[in-house]
């Protein structure tokens, strides 16, 4: 045998095995400070770190409020109005999409609810809302998926006496030229190239999805939420987490923490490219992120057999979640629901926690 030459394999540190060991490595995030002004500061300082990783602070800086927007038709449903609304996107590009209007209207301004889909075989805002031709689905299709995944809350929130705004998603609905696999993973890549991300991308459209529904006739635009499923539970999150308008947020099937995911390892195969954020564990976890919601309310929803996430990872970065609240005595505007089940959107906990906090209409003052 040569020198030097050992059956041993001293160097034999696989990929998975490298990367565990550097994720472990990193420093432990501190948790958020305690007091309304502390708080307030460690959040403002932390939207500035990920607001690089997501590759968007100049034009985070640059968002307005006032977005030019259009109705390109309306079509009555069962106990409300969808209208198809065309509205300028971020970095010049078109935003698509419904706006549901309760029928009959209320006799008072009402809540506006943002309503944010996932993936869901690439289509988009139909899902929330119910049905819609525009997205290519055949109606067999839609009603699969929307079955699947309980997906159309937009509608019952409506229903509700909501005014709900659903857009599409860059790379959904109208907003994809080929729902496969392979324009997907092209798409990602551009976004990639040009040094932005999904998420940071999304987070910009949705602002101005926000601010097409906060300034609908109607709507009290000092009360408005969003909700979202899945892809649509993470845009959720980052609109909540950057954009205080946001009164009250769910977020379904989208938290955990990632470096406990990274430990277990198995799930994170089903995490697709729009998951990417390069430098995020560095500066924080989704639990941090999910922090920087508070103190408005934020009800986090997880299926306990949901197969992208480990459950214990689950609790254990809700709890920290919950440190941040409990630091500004905001305990009651923070809860997790877990439900039996999977990944799927269950309206139960979501539409109670969204009567409490945002009724659709406020109670007339009858004080003398």
């Amino acid at each position: 045998m040569l020198p030097g030459v050992t059956n041993a394999r001293p160097f034999g540190v696989t990929a998975r095995e490298l990367l565990q060991r550097r994720v472990a490595a990193l420093p432990t995030l501190p948790p958020p400070p305690r007091g309304p002004g502390q708080l307030a500061q460690w959040q403002a300082r932390l939207r500035d770190s990920v607001a690089r990783v997501l590759g968007i602070s100049d034009e985070l800086r640059e968002h307005t409020a006032d977005v030019h927007w259009v109705i390109t038709s309306s079509t009555r449903c069962d106990g409300f109005i969808r209208h198809r609304v065309e509205y300028a996107g971020a970095l010049g590009g078109t935003g698509t999409a419904y706006v549901l209007v309760p029928e009959p209207a209320l006799d008072a301004l009402v809540a506006g609810i943002t309503c944010l889909h996932g993936h869901g075989n690439m289509l988009g805002k139909e899902l929330v809302a119910g049905g819609g031709p525009e997205g290519g689905a055949s109606e067999d299709e839609l009603t699969t998926v929307i079955a699947q995944y309980g997906y159309d809350f937009a509608a019952r929130l409506a229903r509700r006496g909501h005014v709900v705004i659903a857009p599409d998603a860059l790379g959904f609905g109208e907003r994809v030229d080929d729902r496969g696999a392979p324009h997907h993973q092209a798409m990602g890549r551009v976004v990639e190239y040009l040094g932005y991300t999904h998420t940071g991308l999304r987070l910009l459209d949705d602002r101005r999805a926000l601010s097409v529904l906060a300034s609908w006739p109607g709507v009290d635009a000092s009360r408005i939420g969003a909700v979202g499923l899945s892809e649509g539970g993470k845009r959720t999150l980052f609109l909540a987490a950057f954009d205080e308008r946001v009164h009250a947020a769910v977020v379904s099937g989208y938290f955990t923490t990632i470096r406990n995911e990274v430990a277990v390892w198995d799930r994170l195969g089903g995490w697709d490219l729009c998951n990417a954020l390069p430098g995020l564990l560095h500066v924080a976890d989704l639990p941090e992120i999910a922090a920087l919601v508070a103190p408005r309310p934020l009800l986090v929803q997880n299926g306990r057999d949901d197969r992208l996430y480990d459950l214990d990872a689950v609790k254990n970065g809700f709890a920290r979640v919950v440190e941040a609240y409990s630091g500004v005595g905001a305990l009651d505007a923070v809860a997790l629901d877990l439900f039996a089940g999977g990944h799927r959107f269950v309206p139960e906990a979501p539409e109670e926690w969204l009567s409490r906090w945002l009724p659709p209409a406020l109670a007339a003052n009858t004080g003398g």
